[in-house]
């Protein structure tokens, strides 16, 4: 497929399958909505030891794929068996760039993983290397090829199943580039100057997917003592925090501070901060490179 320059690009993971068939003996190809049919058990146990059922493996963002302006994994995943019945489920990055057919690809190897330099960028993938044998666990019968991990993209799990990705530091927008997504993000103005919000914004694929003033008063009710009631808006003090608490939720010990998706004005944005006693709901200008954020995950 190197050679002929047909890894990519594809609008989406069934389309690469539909042509990797041409080239690969396939036994069995099963949609996102059959995976456990290209499989042969219900449950993977993962690294940290919880179990994690194979036919939830719906994008790249269960193979901890995260995306970026030359990464797309949202597309539907496609579960395949081969032809010597090795079961796979494969994520596709519909933003891989197209590859010379003239050029020779060769392998690599990445953290103990074998990585084609041809596909490096295009396909993620978890096979299967053990057949129904247990204990089925990740990187003893279950590998990975290209992939960051295996499981839920939620690292930030809140009562009512909604739930966060991991906190990351956002990477500023400048206004033309603010102005130019703005649109597409769901944002209202553009700041000025590096604007640390717009980046987060545009980190999450937008607006709707930041937390909004609710979701991080749920997060504050979670991290004190007590499980204390804290309203959307509210500001509450006299709290009592333990140690470990906000880590084992996947969130940085206090103090931190976290970005909402709501504007206030196009020089500022709404946050809460979470100290040891106490917690604030606040505007704050879009240039500070002090907060951090998460995106709502599946």
């Amino acid at each position: 497929m190197a050679a002929q320059g047909l890894i990519g690009p594809y609008d989406s993971t069934a389309a690469f399958v539909a042509e990797l068939q041409k080239h690969l003996k396939i036994a069995k190809v099963c949609t996102s909505s059959n995976l456990r049919d290209c499989w042969p058990y219900d449950t993977v146990t993962l690294l940290d030891g919880k179990e994690w059922e194979i036919s939830k493996t719906q994008t790249g963002k269960h193979l901890k794929m995260e995306d970026s302006d030359t990464a797309d994994y949202s597309s539907p995943n496609v579960g395949i068996i081969t032809g010597d019945g090795t079961p796979m489920i494969l994520s596709y990055n519909t933003k891989c760039e197209a590859l010379d057919p003239v050029k020779s690809y060769t392998w690599s190897t990445e953290d103990n993983k074998p990585v084609s330099n041809a596909t490096a960028s295009c396909v993620a993938a978890v096979f299967e290397i053990n057949g129904k044998k247990r204990p089925n666990k990740q990187n003893d019968d279950v590998a990975l090829f290209n992939a960051n991990g295996l499981g839920s993209s939620c690292a930030v799990e809140l009562d009512g199943g909604k739930c966060f990705g991991s906190v990351f530091s956002p990477t500023p927008l400048t206004y033309d580039e603010c102005m130019a997504q703005k649109g597409e993000l769901g944002i209202k103005h553009c700041y000025v100057a590096n604007d640390y919000w717009a980046g987060a914004v545009k980190h999450c694929g937008g607006v709707k997917n930041m937390p909004t003033s609710n979701d991080l008063a749920k997060i504050a009710s979670a991290i004190y003592k007590g499980n204390p009631s804290v309203g959307a808006e509210q500001n509450v003090s006299n709290l009592t925090y333990i140690a470990g608490t906000a880590t084992s939720l996947g969130l940085p010990e206090p103090t931190f501070y976290l970005w909402s998706g709501e504007e206030c004005t196009s020089d500022t944005a709404y946050f809460r901060t979470f100290y040891s006693t106490y917690t604030l709901w606040y505007n704050y200008s879009r240039d500070s490179s002090d907060l951090q954020a998460v995106c709502l995950g599946d």
